[in-house]
């Protein structure tokens, strides 16, 4: 991260003063975007981004242009290197009222451990427990924390650390897109576990 400040430091013409962010992506993930910005007028001086297969710059008050690939791997491929890998997210199903783990989710358990392996020291691990709108609203609160708790107890035998590891309950506020429903409508696809690897 150091690097590619320094970096973007020099690349916006040695402005010390400018600061420098990470770009949320979809969700508001971080996903290793960066601008510099103008500590004066909160305008980013510059930008770099990759969207859609494409390599994004701004410089200036300039509109934003999109890069041929290859000359914009050559010109800021060593600063985008040193950016973090955008976040991968994993969902774990659990049947109605129960924490534990559906048969059908156990490749992806082994895929997420996988996963955070790969990445090695400095990952950090979200689980989010989920429901769908059967019961009260309270109690599937509970219910959603209880389900992280549980993933995570399958997890950390399997090698995941509790150091770099955060559980949180959502109950039934977070429903999967195109799956919101109304209250006490059963639906599988909300009983879920979601860990988010960063």
């Amino acid at each position: 991260m150091r690097a590619a400040a320094l970096g973007l430091a020099l690349l916006a013409g040695g402005c010390a003063s400018s600061s420098v962010v990470l770009l949320n992506g979809e969700g508001g993930n971080p996903v290793g975007g960066v601008a510099v910005i103008d500590p004066k007028t909160g305008e980013d001086i510059q930008m770099i981004d990759r969207a859609g297969g494409r390599m994004i710059v701004a410089d200036g008050r300039r509109s934003m242009r999109a890069m041929d690939a290859a000359a914009a791997e050559k010109k800021y491929g060593a600063l985008l290197a040193d950016l973090p890998e955008p976040p991968k997210t994993f969902v774990l199903y659990f049947p109605e009222a129960s924490t534990t783990l559906a048969p059908e989710s156990i490749a992806t358990r082994d895929a997420l451990l996988a996963e955070v392996a790969r990445r090695g020291a400095g990952v950090d691990v979200q689980i989010e427990g989920h429901t769908d709108r059967v019961g009260d609203a309270a109690d599937n609160d509970v219910l959603s924390r209880q389900r992280a708790q549980a993933a995570l107890a399958l997890l950390v035998p399997l090698g995941l650390s509790n150091n770099i590891t955060r559980v949180v309950g959502r109950g039934e506020r977070a429903p999967v897109a195109g799956h919101a429903t109304a209250d006490g409508v059963e639906d599988p696809v909300n009983r879920r576990v979601e860990v988010i690897v960063r």
